[in-house]
C-alpha cells in the first residue's frame, strides 16, 4: 500500500512540472531518496535526522571506578529507565554531482543524552534529554582537479572507527568501549578528500591538535586538561581500499598532534585520570592509528556482514599519578558480524577489547587495565523508516564494578564483573 501511494505521489508530483525537464528528473529522485527538501532561497536544501528512543536497564549496581567507559557510555547505575538517546536534524546542500565548481553547507544538531554523554563534543549544554549539541557544522566545496577535490572547512565528525555517532547505523545499540574510549569522534579544521578511482580514495585534513571539540567525552578524558592544549596542531589521515566487486574495503586512518605543550609541575594532577603534565614546559606528542574493515561475502547473498576495527593510541611526555609514567600508551580491537535472516528480522554481535599500559587511561587501581564487552542485538525492520531493536551486553574487566565500603579510588573496592545491561530501542528517520 505504502509502495503504491509512493509511485502515485511520483508520478503527480512529475506530471505537474513535466515543463520543466531535467527539474522533473530531479524532484522524483529526491522523493525516492525519501528526502525532504525545504523551500528557500537556495533551491535544494535537504532535511533529514531521526528520533531515537529507548529502555536502559541495568543489573549491577554501584557504579564503576572506570566512569562511562563500561557499557560504551551508556547506563551504569543499577536498575531501569527509559531515555531520549537523541534527535538530530541535519540540513544540507550537497554537492553537485558533476566535477564542477560548487560549494554548500552542512548542519547537524542534536538534543538527548548522547549529547549530555559527550558523544558530540563539547559545544553543548544543559544536562540530560534536554542537552543540545552541534555535531556538525561545516562549509564543502569541490575544486575540479583531477577526478574532483572535495573540501570541507568547520567541525565535522572523525574518519576513524568502524561506528559512528548515529546509533540507527550502527549494528549495535550501544557504542563499542573501542568507540567511547579510544578514538576522537570530532575534528575541527580542514578535510580533503579525493577519489583516485572506483578502488582507492583518500583523505587528510588540518585540524585542532588538541582534540578540543572532545573534552567532555570519555575517549579522551584521560588525556585532556592541561596535558592537551587546544591550540595545538593535528593532522588527520586515510587511505581506504576497496575491492573491485564493492563488497568489501579496508581503512587505514591516523591523527597526530604535535607541539603539544604542558606547563604543569610535576606531581599536579590535571584530570579525573590522574594524568599529569610532569613539570615544566614540555613538547608532547598524540598519535592514534586506525584501522577498519567490512566485508559482505558474496556466497551469503548479502545476508551476512562482516566488520572489525583495531586501535592503537600514545600520548608521550604525560606522567601519571603514583605510577611514575612518562608515557601512556593504549589500544583495542572489536569485531562485528549481522545476519540478515528475513527481510525484517537481523541479528547482530560484537566482541570488543581495550588495553591500556597504566591504570590512568581508564582510571583504575590497576597497574595495567583491561575491559572486554559481548553485545548481542535484534533487530525488526517492521514498519517503514521505523527500527525496533533490543540487545542484550555483558561487561568485565579491571576495575569494571564497584562496590561500597572499600579502599579503591574514591573508597570504594572494585569488581571485575561481569556487568549485564539490556538496552531497548525505537528509531524513526527521515
Amino acid at each position: 500500500m505504502n509502495k503504491a501511494l509512493k509511485s502515485l505521489t511520483v508520478l503527480a508530483l512529475v506530471s505537474s512540472v513535466a515543463s520543466a525537464g531535467e527539474e522533473a528528473k530531479d524532484l522524483k529522485k529526491k522523493i525516492e531518496d525519501q528526502a525532504i527538501y525545504v523551500e528557500t532561497a537556495k533551491p535544494g536544501i535537504v532535511l533529514s535526522g531521526y528520533v531515537d528512543a529507548g529502555y536502559q536497564y541495568s543489573f549491577t549496581g554501584g557504579g564503576t571506578t572506570s566512569g562511562s567507559n563500561r557499557f560504551g557510555g551508556d547506563r551504569t547505575a543499577s536498575g531501569g529507565r527509559f531515555d531520549l538517546n537523541a534527535a538530530k536534524i541535519a540540513l544540507e546542500k550537497p554537492l553537485s554531482t558533476k566535477n564542477e565548481f560548487t560549494a554548500g553547507f552542512r548542519v547537524d544538531g542534536m538534543v538527548g543524552n548522547d549529547v549530555s554523554n559527550g558523544i558530540v563534543g563539547s559545544q553543548s549544554s544543559s544536562t540530560g534529554s534536554s542537552s543540545f549539541g552541534v555535531e556538525q557544522a561545516y562549509v564543502q566545496f569541490r575544486a575540479p582537479v583531477g577526478n574532483g577535490l572535495d573540501f570541507k572547512v568547520g567541525k565535522f565528525v572523525t574518519i576513524l572507527g568502524y561506528e559512528v555517532i548515529e546509533r540507527p547505523a550502527n549494528l549495535n545499540i550501544s557504542y563499542s568501549n573501542v568507540f567511547q574510549n579510544l578514538i576522537p569522534l570530532t575534528h575541527t579544521g580542514v578535510l580533503a578528500a579525493y577519489k583516485f578511482n572506483d578502488l582507492v580514495d583518500a583523505k587528510f585534513g588540518i585540524v585542532n591538535g588538541g582534540l578540543s571539540d572532545n573534552t567532555t567525552n570519555t575517549n579522551v578524558t584521560g588525556l585532556n586538561g592541561t596535558s592537551i592544549k587546544s591550540g595545538s596542531t593535528g593532522f588527520l589521515g586515510a587511505v581506504n581500499l576497496t575491492a573491485p566487486g564493492g563488497n568489501a574495503n579496508i581503512q587505514n586512518a591516523a591523527f597526530v598532534g604535535i607541539n603539544e605543550t604542558s606547563a604543569g609541575a610535576a606531581g599536579t594532577t590535571t584530570n579525573t585520570s590522574g594524568i599529569t603534565s610532569g613539570g615544566g614546559n614540555q613538547a608532547n606528542t598524540l598519535w592514534i592509528y586506525d584501522i577498519t574493515g567490512s566485508w559482505k561475502p558474496k556466497f551469503a547473498g548479502d545476508k551476512l556482514t562482516l566488520g572489525v576495527e583495531g586501535d592503537l593510541g600514545q600520548y608521550t611526555q604525560a606522567s601519571v599519578t603514583a605510577k611514575n609514567s612518562d608515557t601512556t600508551t593504549w589500544g583495542g580491537a572489536a569485531v562485528y558480524s549481522k545476519y540478515q535472516f528475513t527481510k525484517i528480522f537481523a541479528l547482530a554481535d560484537r566482541v570488543d577489547w581495550i588495553h591500556t599500559d597504566d591504570g590512568g587511561k581508564f582510571n583504575s587501581t590497576f597497574a595495567s587495565s583491561d575491559l572486554y564487552s559481548e553485545t548481542l542485538t535484534a533487530e525488526f525492520d517492521v514498519w517503514e523508516n521505523m527500527l525496533l531493536r533490543a540487545e542484550y551486553r555483558l561487561d568485565w574487566g579491571d576495575d569494571v564494578v564497584s562496590t561500597n565500603g572499600g579502599t579503591g579510588i574514591g573508597g570504594v573496592s572494585t569488581s571485575k564483573g561481569p556487568a549485564h545491561l539490556v538496552n531497548l530501542e525505537v528509531v524513526y528517520s527521515f
